[in-house]
């Protein structure tokens, strides 16, 4: 589901459009500053995440929509519903938007698979900029991941690769997450780093020679190493209902900024969701 402004009918309409274009980045920036200052305020708060891994172990399931800020020129946001799936067996283990199971575990460490979608591409069709442009898809990553809880956080690790065989890239993460407690909510702040290869990067961000055109040269894109923020906060409703909400802001790399179909130097999302624990 692609998520678009309807097409202007009248001057208050596009006034409105307006309006929106003016005060968009401002509240991107907002929010990635109260994602920065939650993840300060949970290191300062970081020995509380010790108390948390006594309520045993648990599944969930659940589903939500996922908004993505996309970097291509003069593309829209984008809408995808996502099915939400954990095992978590230490505090901190369901908040990272993938898929996995540890199977291997011991005293504060555990290694398992990953899967995760990633919701990345554009259809030539999205505008104008794009037109000539093969299709570049969404697609199923898959591998493996690690974790280390420590007195401080979670450390963690993983490293996934495309399963449909359409960038045919790979992707290695590094983060740190931690937890605490405020006024009913379990709030879950995360930094890290992304390096994602060369196939991954120049499949979403290039553009191939028979696409190249006037103003969109050929661009093979290389390696790229992404810095990004992230805040999950939960809230348990009655019984085994919990509302989950996160919010990303990942800088990109200079080899996906200097394509010449991307005009943004981030890449933003935001989800809900609903999940059932048992």
């Amino acid at each position: 589901m692609r998520a678009r402004f309807p097409h202007p009918q009248d001057k208050a309409l596009v006034a409105r459009l307006a309006l929106w274009k003016d005060v968009a980045m401002p509240w991107r920036v907002c929010v990635c500053a109260l994602v920065v200052g939650f993840a300060a305020t949970a290191w300062c708060r970081s020995a509380e995440t010790d108390d948390e891994g006594k309520n045993g172990s648990a599944f969930y399931l659940g589903g939500g929509a996922l908004i993505s800020d996309r970097p291509y020129i003069d593309t829209d946001w984008m809408i995808y519903p996502v099915p939400l799936s954990s095992y978590e067996g230490d505090p901190l283990s369901l908040w990272d938007m993938a898929g996995g199971y540890p199977l291997l575990a011991g005293k504060g460490w555990s290694i398992g698979p990953v899967v995760q979608p990633r919701f990345q591409g554009y259809g030539e069709e999205d505008n104008s900029t794009l037109w000539g442009m093969d299709d570049r898809n969404w697609s199923i990553n898959a591998g493996i991941g690690a974790s280390w809880m420590t007195k401080i956080g979670r450390f963690g690790v993983s490293g996934v690769t495309d399963m449909l065989g359409r960038h045919k890239g790979q992707e290695l993460e590094f983060s740190y997450t931690v937890l605490f407690k405020l006024g009913g909510l379990d709030f879950i702040p995360s930094v890290g780093m992304r390096w994602k290869s060369q196939d991954l990067v120049d499949y979403y961000y290039g553009v191939r020679p028979r696409e190249a055109m006037a103003g969109r040269p050929a661009y093979e894109g290389e390696n790229a190493l992404d810095p990004f923020v992230r805040l999950t906060m939960r809230h348990k409703l009655t019984g085994r209902w919990s509302l989950l909400a996160f919010a990303q802001y990942e800088w990109l790399d200079d080899e996906i900024r200097s394509s010449p179909i991307v005009d943004a130097d981030y890449d933003a999302s935001f989800m809900v969701g609903m999940l059932y624990s048992w």
